[in-house]
């Protein structure tokens, strides 16, 4: 898989933190912060393939590419896993029941911290990184055709 990121060196995809910062934001069980340094570092890789220092080949975009679709299943299929949590459990009449049933509930969605809005919110490094991808593949063949076009003159 070809990746070329001039700004760090040359480095590979991993080396920029962003692969990693992901990869933390799962392990950590999605946490605030955690969902938060990968946004920011989604982002941070689409800059840097705006400002023409991230290329990828065909064969690197396709690989990571195939990643990303796969993420956005799973994306989906844990939104409409979501819709079981959105609706409160039938736990009992008693006020406890109803409390905690109340506060399952919630815990789904309606606050910055439920699970509706961590999916909202990987969803957005989802479309960031994506982005990204779309735009590195196109530095990398504006890249390639300028050499074409170097070479032929």
């Amino acid at each position: 898989m070809g990746v070329n990121i001039p700004a760090d060196g040359g480095g590979q995809l991993g080396s920029t933190g962003f692969i990693a910062d992901i990869v933390a934001a799962v392990q950590t069980g999605v946490s605030e912060q955690a969902l938060e340094q990968a946004k920011q570092s989604a982002q941070g890789l689409k800059n840097a393939a705006s400002s023409g220092q991230l290329r990828i080949t065909e064969n690197g975009f396709d690989a990571l590419m195939a990643a990303i679709n796969t993420a956005y299943t799973e994306l989906a299929q844990l939104r409409l896993n979501l819709v079981n949590l959105t609706q409160a459990p039938m736990l009992g009449t008693g006020p406890y029941a109803q409390q905690v049933s109340t506060h399952v509930q919630q815990g789904a969605t309606g606050h910055s911290q439920s699970a509706e809005m961590v999916l909202v919110q990987f969803g957005e490094v989802l479309d960031l990184t994506r982005e990204a991808l779309n735009q590195a593949k196109r530095n990398y063949e504006d890249n390639e055709h300028g050499n074409v076009r170097f070479l032929k003159s």
